[in-house]
């Protein structure tokens, strides 16, 4: 079986088994919507600064993420099927299969959050809305980049639920910092070209935890 073919089914199995359990689909909706919620009885209706509703929405979409995504290797371990994975398939195609999976999720997730956010935050405005649609997709193709590879670092622990955001929060410091850079900047209705820096730090960033992870993959994943 070709790598391509690999690939298709580690990702067709994965979405198989959430559409069939719907624990990792319905954790994520009712934490968004539960999150937002409860930001907007928080907020009674009072005009809420740019800087606090930057790092609102970033906190929804690290814990959303952080709900959610984690559980791609955990799950194996705790179903005892990582063992058939590794005997059929390639390490490449479990990492690539599992990156892509949690991006979807992670991204639809988001941008979830950030619609219901600016429905229900009516006080709220957006000065770029192109701006901060760029921020939300490649804040959730970092996150699940990272959270893809610490899953499967924290999997076969003990204490899997407490580790991971332990060991992802100092992770993603380098793209939290930017990102909320350019969400502040999407509120204030800044160009693109003016935090492309910002965005560029934050693609850059995705691509070496991409990169780095796939070459140490295959040690984490067999050993």
């Amino acid at each position: 079986m070709s790598t391509a073919r690999r690939l298709i089914a580690v990702i067709s199995k994965d979405l198989r088994s959430e559409l069939r359990t719907r624990y990792g689909i319905t954790a994520l909706i009712l934490f968004v919507v539960t999150a937002i919620v409860l930001v907007v009885f928080a907020a009674a209706d009072e005009p809420m600064p740019r800087p606090i509703a930057a790092a609102v929405l970033w906190v929804v979409m690290f814990y959303t993420a952080m709900t959610g995504l984690g559980r791609g290797f955990i799950s194996e371990e705790e179903r005892g099927t990582s063992l058939l994975l590794r005997l059929s398939t390639d390490p490449t195609s479990v990492y690539f299969g599992k990156l892509i999976v949690n991006i979807v999720q992670s991204v639809l997730s988001n941008l979830l959050a950030a619609l219901l956010f600016l429905f229900f935050m009516s006080r709220v405005s957006v000065g770029n809305p192109t701006l901060l649609l760029l921020c939300v997709l490649a804040g959730s193709v970092g996150l699940a980049s990272t959270l893809t590879i610490v899953s499967a670092i924290v999997a076969k622990a003990g204490s899997k639920s407490a580790l991971l955001p332990i060991l992802s929060f100092p992770v993603l410091l380098p793209l939290i910092m930017p990102g909320t850079d350019v969400m502040l900047s999407a509120f204030a209705g800044l160009a693109v070209g003016e935090v492309a820096g910002s965005l560029g730090l934050m693609a850059s960033y995705t691509g070496i935890v991409i990169v780095v992870s796939w070459f140490v993959f295959e040690y984490i994943w067999c050993e």
